[in-house]
């Protein structure tokens, strides 16, 4: 198993529940695929360095997990299929 960092931005205009729902979501997918979290860091509201999609402020959340080489390709294709999702990004940590 390797070591890897995430980090998504979440848009702060949908409702609470559906940013918990999208947390949950990633959370599932990793501990689907039998990878372990190491750390959830809710950052919260921050405002971008750039504008995205028109958007000035999101919402960051930061995960620190262990999995089999595969799993960031699925993470990745949640990113960009999931409305409310700013940006994602997944760093593989050395070990």
């Amino acid at each position: 198993m390797r070591k890897y960092e995430t980090i998504f931005i979440l848009d702060c205009e949908i409702e609470e529940e559906a940013q918990k729902a999208i947390i949950e979501r990633v959370k599932a997918e990793i501990e689907g695929a039998k990878g372990v979290i190491g750390k959830l860091d809710e950052w919260g509201k921050k405002k971008l360095a750039y504008p995205i999609n028109f958007k000035t402020d999101g919402y960051y959340v930061f995960i620190e997990f262990e999995a089999e080489a595969e799993l960031p390709l699925a993470i990745e294709r949640i990113y960009r299929i999931t409305e409310g999702i700013l940006k994602g990004l997944i760093v593989r940590k050395d070990d």
